[in-house]
């Protein structure tokens, strides 16, 4: 006769959820140094995770261009202008605005990128990154304390201009048409109309 054997439970061992990990700007530096990410590789580092940014048609990058030859003559006494070069707003978070007027110190950014306290505009040209800039990028700009942010709209050829960051976002918008004058707040003697410097007729239909 066969005894019956008792098998003493087991005790499973806890396995955790997976939990996403979120890179921090020396991780995304870390991949840049090690070749993970390059040039070629248009992305930024947003709260944590990598976002693509999707390839500049004609219009976009003629409007970045002309405003990267422009601005700096208007606001060269008392700050510089960079071009789709990126700023650190958080620890987690390290966008690449299409310009950024920042306060002068040369030195300074060889060291490390321009922080909250350096950005006086933030500026994105958006076409098909409309909402995405709008709805993610702008608030994020606000939270960190960016004084003015614009964001021009190539399809409507109009641009909005926020004032006033807090947590919740910037408090007032106003969007101006391409024949208004802009007169920037965070910069003073900063005026420009879009339509001086790239003529609405210079689009296609």
């Amino acid at each position: 006769m066969i005894e019956s054997i008792e098998i003493a439970p087991t005790t499973m061992s806890r396995v955790d959820k997976p939990k996403r990990r979120r890179l921090t700007v020396d991780d995304f530096a870390k991949m840049c140094e090690a070749g993970i990410l390059t040039t070629d590789d248009r992305v930024e580092l947003i709260d944590g995770e990598l976002i693509e940014m999707p390839p500049m048609g004609p219009e976009h990058a003629g409007i970045v261009n002309r405003l990267a030859n422009v601005l700096p003559a208007l606001v060269s006494r008392i700050a510089d202008v960079r071009t789709q070069s990126s700023v650190q707003l958080t620890r987690y978070t390290q966008p690449e605005p299409d310009l950024a007027v920042v306060s002068r110190d040369e030195h300074l950014y060889l060291q490390r990128h321009p922080r909250p306290g350096d950005i006086l505009i933030a500026i994105e040209v958006a076409d098909s990154s409309l909402a995405y800039d709008r709805q993610q990028k702008m608030p994020r700009y606000a939270a960190a304390g960016v004084p003015e942010a614009w964001l021009v709209d190539v399809r409507a050829r109009s641009i909005t201009v926020y004032t006033g960051p807090g947590t919740g976002g910037y408090e007032t918008s106003r969007t101006l048409a391409w024949t208004e004058e802009l007169v920037a707040t965070a910069v003073l003697g900063l005026n420009l109309v879009f339509e001086e410097i790239l003529p609405e007729a210079l689009f296609p239909d």
